[in-house]
């Protein structure tokens, strides 16, 4: 399973935009924001693996995913708790919180859609190795020309849609840089919570490109000033993260995901006995590549089935807020010269 040849585009557009941060201030957060931080910063830390091997895992893509979840309701929380009614928002804020879910509706497809080819492909893998535990030798001869048909098919898989997440990353970039906003101290605690939550997601929503690429993609390195309480936490996280995964790059791994890589190991053993004969192989020894071929390649379906769900169930979340949002905006009579938000 190499990697397939020729240019491909990054993240993100010539430069490195991420220098930009958002504007220091004098403005002292409220205890709400302080706790929203905290939260924010144990998260970080919850997220950061304990050993290189967890660097990327199933397991940890879905903690990820219930992390933002989990941000997204302290989001709600903190609006409550701001005493920050939406009929008092300025109509900037209503369509910054409107694009930012967009765009989080936007990378859930995309990836969503980019899950359901990956497990078209692991399904083929596992009809290919249907005939592996055959002694007929027309049937390993079988099970040898349908590995390669899948191999073939894997190496000129499609990243389409995952550069659709790209440019939704990219997008996430562009709105870092945060609206000015008056005077009043319950406006800048929520823009500065959102700021973290974007932080958050665009670092997340990197890290799931980078796992399921055919090749090596450029990392996002976020420079967080070091006024909120979560700065230190993501940076480390960062670093640890982002660190492995280019030891992948370095070493001619395929994925950063790890239970890909099991699969190419198992695969790259696997495949010369059958195209070439087992010659001092024991048959013992073929068949138990055998058998962990298959067995790997059953865990990373249902790994995959797993994260689809949990993924659908972020999408349910965002949209439940966007129209939380909406509805209240709504219902509430809008003060003198804001406009309706656009559906």
């Amino acid at each position: 399973m190499s990697r397939s040849e020729g240019p491909h585009r990054g993240f993100l557009p010539i430069g490195n935009p991420f220098k930009m941060m958002m504007p220091k201030t004098s403005h002292l957060p409220s205890t709400f924001l302080t706790a929203f931080e905290k939260n924010l910063a144990k998260r970080f830390q919850q997220l950061k693996p304990n050993h290189p091997n967890d660097v990327i895992t199933f397991s940890w893509m879905k903690s990820a995913l219930s992390s933002i979840c989990d941000t997204l309701d302290d989001i709600r929380k903190l609006i409550v708790d701001l005493e920050l009614p939406i009929c008092s928002w300025d109509i900037k804020w209503v369509d910054m919180y409107l694009d930012n879910s967009l765009n989080l509706l936007d990378f859930c497809s995309a990836f969503g859609t980019d899950i359901v080819r990956q497990r078209f492909s692991y399904v083929m893998l596992k009809c290919a190795l249907h005939d592996l535990d055959s002694d007929n030798p027309q049937k390993l001869m079988k099970a040898s020309s349908s590995l390669h048909e899948w191999r073939q098919y894997h190496n000129s898989y499609d990243n389409s849609k995952l550069q659709d997440c790209c440019d939704v990353i990219s997008k996430l970039e562009q709105t870092l840089n945060l609206p000015k906003i008056k005077n009043i101290p319950k406006a800048k605690d929520l823009v500065r919570a959102m700021y973290g939550l974007k932080v958050q997601t665009m670092f997340i929503f990197t890290t799931f490109v980078a796992a399921f690429s055919t090749f090596p993609r450029v990392l996002v390195e976020l420079q967080v000033p070091k006024l909120y309480l979560w700065q230190e936490s993501f940076t480390e996280l960062q670093v640890v993260v982002n660190g492995e995964i280019k030891n992948v790059y370095s070493s001619n791994g395929v994925s950063p995901l790890m239970e890909l890589r099991r699969i190419e190991e198992n695969v790259k053993k696997l495949y010369p006995l059958l195209h070439d004969g087992l010659g001092d192989v024991k048959d013992e020894v073929f068949k138990s590549y055998c058998c962990e071929l298959m067995e790997n390649n059953e865990k990373f379906l249902v790994g995959l089935d797993e994260i689809k769900s949990e993924m659908d169930r972020f999408f349910k979340v965002v949209v439940s807020g966007r129209m939380a949002l909406l509805d209240n905006f709504q219902l509430q009579r809008p003060r003198s010269g804001v406009q309706q938000v656009r559906m």
